[in-house]
């Protein structure tokens, strides 16, 4: 009877033993499956995997083909004509200066980098070649031809710097491949004429215009600022002239608040008040700089300062502390000016966004005069953007809006000196060559031929022609015997 309990117990635990054994089997098989299914998904990584190295390998072995130190079948191995250095090396510091902003050293140093990751032994070339390649490639793209088919439309100004020369650069669009869906940029841009001198007369700038006009005969206007000698050589030249919409609606800002004393008043205050906290724990509350020239083409970042600096005041006196809160009380004493002029600024915006898009036609006048409509502005301003909408419409001739703005050339301007700004004054020196680059997409054929065509005797010749005397000549000159 005992031994038949123990084999009842042994029975027993051998089924419970069976029982583990055929869950771990089940569960293995199980974890069996998903091994294989995982097996067979790390096989498809590792064949794409491959796939992509073997790739890569391809083009390792094609940028090694590039390095100097291989062969003369070198990256870049063609080469302008008399020149030491690759079309392709010329193109991308000229890509650099004028597509990245970069400076002449930087350009050097960048170049150091890129023959170093890439292995290319590059020939580093010095600030003065990269300076005179893209002189010659600006002069270039000046004195090229191009097409001259359908209408075109000129934008002109002449630039203000340190020293006694002023810069004339006339633009060119034709009309009939701008979309008129954004603003203008660099690429809508032909570069017709580019001078020097210590003062540009309207006779001088019309005979610039009359000799763009033997080339290309299809100008139908021209679009400038209110400057009498740009007024006048396009009434010479024969040619239309549309007011351009910043500089025209800037004015109406200017007569109505340029002598009103409220306003003055408020200007001063907003100097003082920066003055104060400048330099202080409260310089984030600092309103912005004030230009002297062309002080109300940009009074609405003043307008904006004035009107979030009134409802923070208005807000919870948690949201400032007690010591900025009383700094800024002045503000209230003017809200009604700064409320006034802020919706004024809101509304030019709107219009300006819609003229430097869309253009001048019939359709964006309806536009214009609906927002004014649904504006608060002062009836001054709506009646002198009015007057500005029907003045100039006039001038649009078929069915393609009118450009009205000439915001491209003011870029043109701010982008030199903002170069040329990085070794020392804003001078206008014949590095002003360099303008002719701007808005290009480089090819190695049209670089080559720059290099080819354009000498540096040529570069002289039009220093020689444009720049009668140097800033930093005269300065030396003068100062030359004083120890």
């Amino acid at each position: 009877m005992q031994r038949t309990i123990e084999y009842k117990d042994k029975l027993s635990q051998w089924r419970e033993k069976a029982k583990e054994r055929r869950k771990e089997k089940e569960y293995l098989g199980k974890r069996l499956e998903e091994v294989k299914v995982g097996r067979e998904k790390w096989k498809a990584k590792y064949k794409l995997q491959k796939a992509s190295n073997k790739a890569l390998e391809k083009e390792l072995k094609k940028l090694k083909r590039f390095s100097r130190s291989n062969s003369d079948k070198d990256l870049g191995d063609s080469k302008p004509r008399y020149h030491s250095y690759s079309t392709w090396l010329i193109g991308f510091c000229i890509m650099m200066r004028q597509k990245g902003n970069v400076s002449l050293r930087g350009c050097q140093e960048i170049l150091k980098i890129v023959s170093l990751l890439f292995n290319l032994n590059l020939q580093i070339p010095t600030k003065t070649s990269i300076q005179n390649w893209e002189k010659k490639s600006g002069y270039y793209q000046l004195k090229s031809e191009f097409n001259t088919s359908g209408n075109w439309a000129l934008i002109l100004d002449e630039s203000i710097s340190i020293g006694q020369h002023k810069l004339l650069l006339i633009l060119g669009v034709n009309l009939s491949e701008y979309n008129f869906r954004s603003t203008l940029n660099f690429s809508d841009t032909k570069l017709l004429f580019m001078g020097i001198s210590k003062s540009w007369k309207g006779e001088q700038i019309a005979e610039k215009i009359a000799s763009i006009k033997v080339v290309n005969p299809n100008i139908v206007y021209g679009i400038s600022d209110g400057g009498t000698n740009l007024v006048k050589a396009l009434k010479m030249s024969e040619i239309d002239r549309v007011e351009d919409c910043t500089h025209a609606i800037g004015n109406l800002l200017k007569k109505q608040y340029n002598n009103d004393e409220i306003f003055q008043k408020f200007s001063k205050e907003c100097g003082v008040f920066k003055r104060q906290v400048m330099l202080g724990q409260y310089a984030v509350y600092a309103p912005p700089k004030q230009r002297v020239k062309g002080r109300f083409l940009n009074v609405r970042e003043l307008a904006k300062w004035a009107y979030q600096m009134l409802q923070l005041l208005s807000a919870s006196d948690e949201v400032l502390e007690e010591p900025i809160r009383k700094k800024l009380q002045w503000l209230k004493s003017y809200e009604s000016l700064i409320i006034e002029l802020y919706d004024q600024c809101l509304v030019m915006d709107k219009i300006f966004k819609i003229l430097k898009t869309k253009g001048l036609d019939n359709t964006t006048k309806k536009e214009c005069l609906q927002v004014l409509k649904n504006s608060k502005c002062v009836a001054f301003f709506k009646q002198g953007v009015r007057e500005y909408l029907t003045k100039n419409i006039v001038f649009q001739k078929g069915e393609i809006p009118l450009i009205c703005c000439s915001d491209i050339i003011e870029s043109y301007f701010g982008k030199y000196k903002n170069q040329v700004a990085k070794n020392g004054p804003s001078l206008i020196t014949d590095a002003c060559l360099c303008m002719g680059n701007y808005g290009l997409n480089f090819d190695e054929l049209q670089i080559k031929k720059a290099m080819e065509e354009v000498k540096i005797v040529d570069l002289k010749k039009w220093k020689n022609q444009n720049i009668t005397s140097s800033f930093k000549n005269d300065k030396k000159n003068i100062f030359k015997n004083t120890g």
